[in-house]
């Protein structure tokens, strides 16, 4: 009985042995990496829209509409993207009337606590390219979902982009749009006797997707 037994864990020792197999390992690695954009060959700029003012541009009664002023903007990137933007209205406490694309002049008075108006911002003209080389296409302005083959006003904290329709973003390595500021001051400016300051200040905070 014994020797049976051991003849028994013997053979099953042997069949263990003989299942076993060799064993390759398939890792996968790698990375993605985003690509890197510049705006008007920069990484960060200031893009500056000046008006000036005199007390008898005002109208009779009401606000002062100014004319609008638009400067062109140019993000490059060194591969093919999605680019999007968020505005963010740094003078948020400012806006004279209130609304999702009014964006904040400043304050001014005696005690700084009056408004000096708002200004809207809109995007239009957009066009892009696959590469430095290709012609430029003209493309739509997507706001959240809202699609406008024209121009769009900017909503604060909602993304807007190059698209080609109603969510479906445009992509490209080179994108350009035409930003429009116009400004509506307060009536109650008209007949103040102090120096004011426009102070309207919104950051575009970009990014990208592959």
């Amino acid at each position: 009985m014994f020797k049976k037994t051991l003849c028994a864990l013997s053979l099953i020792s042997v069949s263990c042995a003989a299942l076993s197999a060799p064993v390759a390992n398939l890792k996968v690695t790698g990375s993605i990496t985003p690509p890197t954009c510049t705006i008007n060959n920069q990484n960060e700029i200031d893009v500056e829209y000046k008006f000036d003012v005199a007390p008898q541009m005002f109208p009779a009664t009401g606000a002062l509409v100014l004319p609008p002023e638009s400067k062109r903007i140019e993000i490059v990137c060194d591969a093919t993207t999605y680019l999007s933007f968020d505005a963010t209205d740094n003078r948020s406490d400012s806006v004279m009337a209130v609304g999702n694309t009014n964006f904040g002049l400043g304050k001014y008075g005696t005690d700084n606590d009056k408004n000096i108006g708002f200004y809207t911002i809109a995007m239009k003209n957009a066009t892009t390219k696959a590469n430095a080389d290709a012609t430029e296409k003209k493309v739509g302005v997507l706001v959240g979902t809202t699609y406008n083959a024209t121009e769009l006003s900017v909503v604060k904290n909602r993304k807007a982009s190059w698209g080609l329709a109603s969510q479906v973003p445009a992509a490209a390595q080179i994108f350009a749009a035409d930003f429009e500021v116009k400004p509506t001051l307060s009536a109650e400016l008209k007949n103040y006797s102090g120096d004011v300051s426009l102070d309207g200040h919104t950051t575009l905070s970009f990014g990208f997707s592959i």
